[in-house]
């Protein structure tokens, strides 16, 4: 079975290394490979060995970044078809939606994200994918598909982990993604990250172009990459810009009142008038092209530049975190030393402690006592603070009830003097009254007195003035 075993990775190996003899046009690396590894097994150092002897220096060193993406993506297709039955296998039995486009675009990002880790011990070398970077990838799926904040503590837990492989890295995205969303979101998404990483391409969005022959702007979808500018007339048919050294960028002179953020792309043989509706949305792609410029002569893709600094980051923030790791034992060893010179004098000490044990217990009986007659004060003085908070209600209340009394007293006394001048006044009526009557009697006599002596000297009718006048004696009683 392990002779078996041995033979079809012998096969697959062959296959792989007469693969890249064929994409990079040197012919008979499988016959090498064999004269090189002999009757002994091939470890993977010596595997590598070969690769960089007399596999990869055939190539030539004036070759362009595009010649050189080209030669990666051909490689990157040997490697899938020697692998895919395997890594296909495993997806179907995870998730029958995935198409083989997408986990071959999946298969390639990892390949550029990840790093090649070797044991020293067992010689047996494993593509992983850091931590870092795959917390990178799933940070872009959630933000395109607006579930950052939703779903980014469930993928926190993944992170625990040091390091990913390509089964570990594909389940994730299909088992998250893929029965959580859309299939045509998530192809969506895989295809912006693929265009960010592997196609090197560096900003892709609308802008307003202006026409050779009619001055009008007009709307089209423009790609950026580090040595070219595509815009698209319609789908099928693009329009390249090759950037060359004579290349360059230029802000436009916008008219007053014009809604349009102009600028221009100069090349040795045109000029691209483009524009913008926000001006904000103009520096951006000033910076991109501007940035894209810069690295016309580097052989190194975008992408690839981006996670090189991103590793030199990382590596600098481990450096760091190794030296605070470093600092912390050694502050850990200093505590534990002084931990021990503290034991040793807490040694010393124990004598006097075991001497001064019995004064201490001493000091506690009258310190418990002490305490005992403080609370006891404390409590007397509590009682005698409640006696006098009680007293002083009682005093505010019967000040209270002593000022009600003599508002009440003054009332009655205001009621009194009332109750006399009504009386005064009313004694003052009566004897006035009384004194007319009299007044009205004496008339009254008066007239009596006359009519006897007018009626012993004439008798007359009776006087109708003395009747009134005695009907007003009787009303006055």
């Amino acid at each position: 079975m392990q002779t078996d075993r041995y033979f079809l990775l012998s096969f697959i190996l062959q296959v792989l290394v007469t693969s890249l003899g064929t994409i990079i046009d040197c012919q008979g690396l499988g016959e090498a490979l064999e004269d090189f590894g002999g009757s002994s097994s091939l470890t993977f150092s010596e595997l590598e060995l070969y690769l960089s002897r007399e596999v990869f220096t055939s190539l030539s060193d004036s070759l362009g970044r595009k010649e050189l993406s080209s030669l990666e993506s051909q490689i990157d297709e040997a490697c899938w078809i020697i692998s895919k039955s395997k890594l296909l296998a495993e997806s179907l039995k995870r998730n029958p939606r995935v198409d083989t486009e997408n986990i071959f675009k999946l298969f390639r990002i990892f390949c550029l994200l990840a790093d090649l880790v070797q044991d020293a011990d067992t010689d047996v070398a494993q593509v992983l994918l850091c931590s870092e970077e795959a917390d990178l990838v799933f940070t872009k799926f959630l933000s395109s598909l607006s579930k950052e904040w939703d779903m980014k503590e469930e993928f926190d837990c993944l992170f625990s982990n040091a390091l990913f492989d390509f089964q570990t890295f594909l389940s994730v995205v299909e088992l998250k993604f893929m029965k959580n969303f859309e299939k045509e979101e998530v192809y969506e998404v895989i295809n912006e990250i693929y265009e960010e990483f592997v196609d090197d391409i560096i900003k892709k969005g609308t802008l307003l172009k202006r026409g050779e022959y009619l001055p009008k702007f007009v709307e089209k979808l423009f790609v950026l990459t580090s040595n070219s500018l595509t815009y698209y007339t319609n789908p099928k048919k693009p329009k390249t810009i090759e950037f060359d050294s004579q290349t360059r960028v230029e802000e436009g002179q916008d008219p007053q009142n014009s809604k349009f953020h102009q600028f221009y792309v100069i090349t040795s043989d045109r000029v691209l008038h483009l524009a913008t509706l926000d001006k904000r949305y103009r520096s951006q792609w000033l910076t991109a092209v501007r940035l894209a410029l810069s690295r016309l002569h580097c052989q190194e893709s975008y992408g690839r530049h981006l996670r090189n600094k991103r590793r030199l980051e990382w590596h600098r923030i481990r450096i760091r975190r190794q030296i605070e790791s470093d600092r912390a034992r050694e502050m850990l060893r200093a505590e534990k030393l002084a931990r021990l010179a503290a034991e040793d004098e807490a040694k010393e000490l124990a004598k006097q402690k075991a001497m001064e044990e019995e004064q201490r217990r001493h000091l506690d009986m009258v310190r418990r006592q002490l305490e005992k007659l403080l609370a006891e004060e404390i409590q007397a003085k509590k009682d005698e603070e409640l006696v006098r908070s009680l007293q002083a209600r009682i005093l505010n209340e019967e000040w209270t009830k002593r000022e009600e009394l003599e508002r009440l007293q003054e009332e009655q006394r205001k009621l009194l003097d009332m109750e006399r001048n009504k009386t005064k006044t009313y004694i003052q009526r009566q004897s006035e009254m009384e004194r007319q009557l009299e007044d009205a009697q004496l008339k009254l006599r008066e007239l009596e007195k006359a009519r006897v002596d007018m009626d012993s000297e004439t008798p007359v009718q009776p006087d109708t003035r003395t009747q009134s006048g005695k009907r007003i004696l009787e009303a006055s009683r």
